[in-house]
Formats: C-alpha cells, structure tokens, sequence
C-alpha cells in the first residue's frame, strides 16, 4: 500500500505543562492541519516515565507518538544519574533515537558535558540509534568530536539555525537539519534545502512563531513553519510536505502511523 505523506513533528515536548494539561486537544488541533505523527523528546526520568504511561493513559493516541529519550547538556532536571535508565529503554526498545544531547555553551560545566554527550554517542552507536542533538554556541567543538570518534552518526540536529559554514561541515555526517520557527539565514536555508535532508519542528510549547500569542507554542503551529518556508524558498508546499516525510523515513524506516502505540 502506498501511503501518502503526511506532516510530521521531528521534535516537540509532550510532557511538558504548556502540553500535557491539554494533550488530546493539542494532538487533534494538529491533526486538522494535518500533523499525523509526533516525535517527543523525554529529558529526565519523569519524563520517561510520562511517556511509558502514555499508551494506558491516551490509547486513542496510539501510533501517533513515538520518543526519543536522552541527558540534556542545559536542561537542569537532565542528569548523568539518568543513564542506567536511559540504556535500558534502548535496550528494550521503548524509545526510536538517543536524545536530545549535545552541547550548550550556556553551562559552565564543559566536561560534565563532553563525558555524557560521549556516553550516550558510544549507546547510540551500540544499538545502531540515530541520535537528535541539541547544539547552543558549540557547533565546531561538536563537529570535531563527530568528526574524529563518531563519523558514522545519524539522526538530526534539532532547532537548527547555525550559519552556512557549519551546515556545510555537519554535511558530511547522515544528520539532517530540523528546521523550526526559528529560521536560520536564507543563504544557510539555500544551502540545506539544496542538500534536501531536512525534517520540520515545532520545539513545542518552545520556539513560537511570531502569529502565536499566547505563551504556547502550539503543535498545531508546525504547518505555519511549512507555509513561511514555502514562501521563502519558493518551494510547493506539498514537495515540502514530501520531502520531509521521506527525510524522516529514511532515519526511521520502520516507524509509520499505526494503530499501536510503542
């Protein structure tokens, strides 16, 4: 069966207050607009916890959500105490990538950092993962680390926005670039849609667009990041719809909107 495509969230936060109080609404706002499966980040371990609980709670959502779960290098409930937890969800299969990790220059805790980022790329690659990265003013000393010990990485770096320079470079890995409202620079949006492995994002209730008034991001938003890139980059709205579909089935073959929820 041919299945048509269809938006997809690459990375919102369901368990986040701004989200959970109002799942079913917030889901079905966005399946109006034609949002059919989400991608949610868990970033401690009551986050996990939310989404194994989710099925029992929401099975009407089931196949809609999927999660990735991983230590946060910013996120103050994120902790290394986390990682027993977090290998065991990947060992059973409960969550479809590792993150979202990465790097912050925000934090002053530089090698508290680079030791778990490394900890959960060494996981990712032991059960063959794709990892979503969280990159705040540390692109260039992420791409060194991939670079020399990680180069065969997949998955994608979320919210991204960094200049031309470093999509170029991260162009070399099997990582795609998720674009949310926070656009980066058209010479850099030139470049990655030339590339054309990108995934879109809300980052919800995170990142708003500037149509969104209340202190939400919603994630029925996610088809206005659509519209303004098809407006920016002249591309046909539903290319744009195709293009990312197939992007994240590329990274994630084996999940599709189903009946049962993982």
């Amino acid at each position: 069966m041919i299945v048509q495509p269809y938006w997809i969230d690459a990375h919102c936060h369901l368990a986040a207050p701004g989200i959970s109080a109002n799942l079913t609404p917030e889901i079905s706002g966005a399946a109006e607009q034609g949002v059919e499966l989400f991608m949610s980040s868990a970033l401690s371990e009551e986050e996990y916890q939310w989404h194994l609980d989710l099925p029992h709670k929401y099975p009407d959502l089931s196949g809609s959500i999927f999660f990735c779960a991983g230590i946060h290098p910013y996120y103050s409930a994120s902790s290394d105490k986390d990682f027993d937890l977090l290998s065991e969800l990947a060992n059973t299969g409960k969550i479809v990538a590792v993150g979202e990790i990465g790097l912050d220059g925000r934090a002053d805790n530089e090698d508290w950092q680079i030791k778990i980022l490394r900890l959960q790329l060494e996981l990712a690659r032991s059960y063959e993962m794709p990892v979503v990265f969280h990159v705040v003013q540390r692109y260039y000393q992420l791409y060194k680390i991939l670079k020399d010990d990680f180069p065969k990485v997949r998955g994608y770096l979320h919210g991204f926005n960094g200049s031309r320079d470093i999509a170029e470079k991260f162009s070399i890995f099997e990582l795609a670039f998720s674009l949310n409202a926070r656009l980066p620079a058209p010479d850099t949006l030139q470049f990655i849609f030339q590339r054309g492995f990108f995934l879109l994002e809300t980052d919800a209730p995170y990142v708003r667009p500037p149509v969104e008034k209340s202190e939400c991001n919603h994630l029925s938003n996610l088809t206005w990041t659509a519209s303004h890139l098809s407006q920016l980059c002249s591309i046909e709205k539903n290319l744009l719809k195709q293009l990312q579909h197939s992007n994240f089935k590329l990274l994630f073959p084996d999940i599709e909107k189903s009946n049962e929820y993982r």
